[in-house]
């Protein structure tokens, strides 16, 4: 199930269930949007600071429950990340059907899950507080998904496992898909191509998640499984200013390979989106085609 594409002079909505964003910081993504032709509905308390959050657990949630609600409003970007969108999400999700788009990534991963759970299709992708420091092709990538134009992604770089093959994409980031294993929104992977990105994490941090996706059986039955960024990793070494040196020792790639992955599924690393100013936006929940060779990928819409 798919929303319906925008067209020029739709309205978006930009909402906060998480972190809230200062006007200022608002003005550069706003122009970007209105460029694209389209209108702009701000949620009451996108602006509305509780210490970092967007207000109370109320506040975000009706807010958010407004402009779904709205039938002027055609999709739904987030603002920013951070963290608390799962403080919201038992309300919001028997409401969450294929009426609009829902974009963003990081905290907004809770999101993007419950609309994949059901088979929805949503957008990962880069959000107004990061509009301006995003590269070009982050933004384009965008408006691509969100009109509904061509688009298809090609990287060059050393792969992990070669293969290839169809399905959804699901997953998001990380640690978010690890803070909702056992609740009504852990991730459905059963049958699709995975994706996983992290920033400022601890190297035996993602061993620890990551063992318990596959202790979870989410590693079990996937197409396919695309690594975005990992950004600003640290390990226990005076290099990353711990006070004496006591490294994990497993790289990412190590640790992926430990899990025990089908040996037919492709592997992916250096997949454009996550953490990065070039956060290229993508399909969540909607059929694709993974190719990965030795030393490159493509990721096309079917």
């Amino acid at each position: 199930m798919q929303p319906a594409f925008l067209q020029q002079g739709d309205t978006i909505g930009i909402i906060a269930t998480a972190r809230f964003i200062t006007s200022e910081q608002w003005q550069y993504a706003k122009g970007v949007i209105e460029s694209w032709g389209l209108k702009i509905k701000l949620a009451e308390n996108v602006f509305t600071p509780s210490f970092q959050l967007a207000g109370n657990v109320e506040d975000r949630t009706q807010s958010f429950l407004s402009l779904w609600k709205d039938n002027e409003v055609k999709a739904l970007l987030v603002a920013r990340g951070g963290y608390g969108t799962i403080h919201t999400i038992d309300e919001i999700l028997p409401h969450i059907n294929n009426s609009k788009w829902i974009c963003g990534y990081s905290d907004v991963t809770v999101l993007l899950n419950a609309c994949t759970n059901k088979d929805i299709a949503c957008i990962h992708s880069t959000m107004p507080v990061s509009f301006e420091h995003a590269t070009p092709e982050a933004l384009e990538n965008l408006r691509f998904a969100l009109f509904g134009e061509t688009f298809s992604f090609e990287w060059n770089e050393k792969q992990i496992q070669k293969g290839s093959s169809e399905g959804k994409i699901v997953g998001g980031n990380l640690s978010v898909i690890y803070s909702q294993l056992g609740s009504a929104t852990q991730l459905n992977t059963e049958g699709k191509i995975l994706f996983l990105e992290d920033v400022d994490e601890m190297l035996y941090h993602l061993d620890r998640m990551l063992t318990a996706l596959k202790r979870a059986g989410m590693f079990k039955n996937i197409t396919g499984l695309i690594l975005g960024g990992f950004t600003q990793m640290r390990d226990n070494t005076e290099e990353f200013g711990f006070s004496s040196n006591n490294p994990w020792g497993k790289s990412l790639v190590e640790m992926i390979l430990e899990i025990g992955l089908d040996c037919n599924i492709p592997v992916t690393i250096g997949f454009p989106a996550g953490h990065l100013n070039d956060n290229r936006a993508f399909y969540m929940g909607r059929n694709a085609e993974l190719i990965v060779n030795e030393n490159s990928a493509q990721l096309t819409w079917k």
